[in-house]
């Protein structure tokens, strides 16, 4: 694929310095916005909260938010911050509900693992056999999910540390358009994967090459695991290329750049939403205490009528679907909870 060879410019290819930081992707919940949760909270409590239904969550002031919130996130800025909600003023199970009931009313959740569940538990799970990431309490270094939207939403914060990153994707391609074109090509051309999960199947790599950036249509997109890359050469024993990873790690020192990325704690009842392939985001690695255990909730969401993307970088969807259908490992659900 020809890499793109003009500046982006759209809402979504924003640098922390562009935007203004945190507060430069804030939306505050409004008192009548709490209100209609509130309202929708209480006819929906004889539901457990993934019950509820997007019809469940009918009310205007919630439909013209979740409207706002996917014009925002596919076609303008690409992520939002949603705060207003707090452990002082809505349980844990409040905060579930509302943030499915949002979810819902953006696409549709997907699975995130051999359990089928539909709201993943982001928490350090000691010994995990699958060795996701999001499992651990080590830091992810900036990389993107397999669905169009994804949404994370925090219950409880650790006891220190696990401050949360993000970066337009869109304005990494542009820095390295004006200061290295040379290497978008190896970036375009991308490399195989291999995803945690598929070590259980009978293709722990893929058969084809993901590139990171695609355009279709003049419209950039990207798809990033530099873990999946990497993890990948070492089962096909080979290095990799020497431009790509010289593209890769220049790539990377952009996206941890501190006028290029935005890093924030995520508190209690705050909810982010972004446009994965539009996004990076990361994690600083933390640690937990009897009292503070880091606890968010995150979504996968299906939406329909966005940007083109290559069928590559979907594929990675289309990989977890594959594996969870096959129950692959037949890894203990005791693992998995």
């Amino acid at each position: 694929m020809t890499p793109y060879q003009h500046r982006i410019d759209v809402p979504a290819a924003w640098t922390s310095n562009s935007i203004g930081g945190k507060a430069g992707l804030t939306y505050h919940l409004t008192p009548a916005q709490i209100a209609a949760f509130d309202a929708t909270v209480a006819r929906t409590r004889h539901l457990r909260p993934q019950e509820a239904t997007r019809h469940d969550f009918d009310h205007p002031e919630i439909t013209a938010l979740t409207a706002w919130l996917d014009q925002t996130i596919r076609h303008g800025r690409g992520a939002v911050l949603l705060s207003g909600l707090s452990r002082g003023t809505h349980s844990e199970e409040d905060m579930e509900r509302i943030y499915w009931g949002i979810g819902t009313n953006l696409g549709t959740p997907a699975e995130q693992s051999m359990l089928g569940d539909r709201l993943g538990h982001v928490r350090h799970v000691k010994d995990d056999p699958v060795a996701r990431g999001y499992r651990s309490n080590e830091e992810l270094t900036p990389h993107t999910d397999s669905y169009r939207m994804v949404g994370l939403m925090c219950l409880q914060r650790s006891a220190t540390g696990g401050l949360s990153r993000i970066v337009s994707s869109l304005a990494i391609h542009n820095e390295i358009l004006a200061t290295r074109p040379d290497l978008l090509a190896p970036l375009y051309e991308g490399y195989y994967y291999a995803i945690a999960e598929a070590r259980f199947s009978a293709n722990p790599v893929t058969d084809f090459k993901i590139p990171l950036f695609c355009c279709i249509d003049g419209i950039v997109s990207c798809g990033y695991s530099r873990s999946f890359i990497d993890q990948a050469a070492k089962l096909r024993g080979e290095a990799l290329p020497a431009r790509l990873r010289e593209a890769l790690d220049y790539f990377d020192a952009v996206s941890e750049r501190d006028d290029m990325r935005i890093e924030f704690l995520l508190e209690p009842g705050q909810m982010l939403l972004w446009h994965n392939f539009q996004m990076l985001h990361a994690r600083g690695g933390y640690q937990d205490s009897p009292e503070h255990t880091r606890h968010l909730l995150r979504l996968w969401l299906r939406i329909e009528n966005d940007r083109p993307i290559c069928d590559e970088i979907l594929q990675r969807a289309k990989i977890y679907e594959r594996i969870y259908q096959e129950k692959a490992g037949r890894v203990p659900e005791s693992a998995l909870a």
